[in-house]
């Protein structure tokens, strides 16, 4: 069954650019790695939407490859679920009280995306000269280590837990709106119709990565 290790490994190869060979069957372990992949996409798509000396049209193009990149991730959550459901015979969630608040589809992709950060935050560590930003920067490397290991001994615990029949989760339907061509002259109706600040309906809003380390202090 899958492992916090096999995770991690997976997640280091990929950051380290350690070329790896996936078997054609391992469909857990080449969804894992996609996930990493289009998490380290958004990543440096959300880097380049705020490079506004491109101008407004180079804003908006890469905003809206984040929504169609985003949507992917989503699907990747879904399909890790999926696949992790099949290879436990995943039994019916008897009652709320089995069930994890999160899916393991979910925890790893926050795990993906801490493992970016914190590969970002050792390659700045490599250049950074100032010795108080440099230990600004070795504190966050290590809140992010502490989250890491926090979330390892769950996981390890929760895959478990779920062999066992001990816990349960639910694979959700995802429900797509955001990018559906035929809505979005009703989403312009809801936005002139509405007075006060942009809402939820603006294109490009919300990606997901600054929730992803809210944890974080900057």
């Amino acid at each position: 069954m899958l492992n916090f290790e096999t995770i991690s490994k997976i997640f280091s190869d990929f950051l380290d650019g350690t070329p790896i060979v996936l078997e054609s069957d391992a469909r857990l372990s080449n969804l894992i790695r996609s996930n990493i992949e289009m998490n380290q996409k958004l990543w440096n798509l959300e880097d380049s939407a705020r490079m506004i000396e491109f101008g407004l049209e180079h804003v908006a193009i890469t905003k809206r490859e984040i929504d169609k990149s985003n949507q992917t991730r989503n699907d990747l959550i879904g399909e890790i679920d999926v696949e992790i459901a099949n290879q436990l015979r995943a039994v019916p969630l008897y009652s709320q009280e089995q069930s994890s608040g999160e899916s393991p589809g979910i925890i790893i992709d926050r795990l993906a995306i801490l493992y970016i950060k914190l590969s970002v935050i050792r390659d700045l560590l490599s250049v950074i000269k100032e010795e108080d930003l440099k230990k600004e920067y070795r504190d966050k490397e290590n809140i992010i280590l502490k989250q890491i290991d926090r979330i390892s001994n769950f996981l390890n615990s929760y895959f478990k837990k779920l062999e066992r029949k001990e816990a349960f989760f639910d694979v959700q339907q995802p429900v797509k709106i955001y990018n559906d061509e035929r809505i979005k002259k009703y989403i312009k109706i809801l936005k002139h119709g509405r007075k006060g600040p942009p809402s939820h309906y603006e294109e490009g809003c919300d990606t997901g990565r600054e929730d992803s380390f809210k944890e974080i202090p900057q």
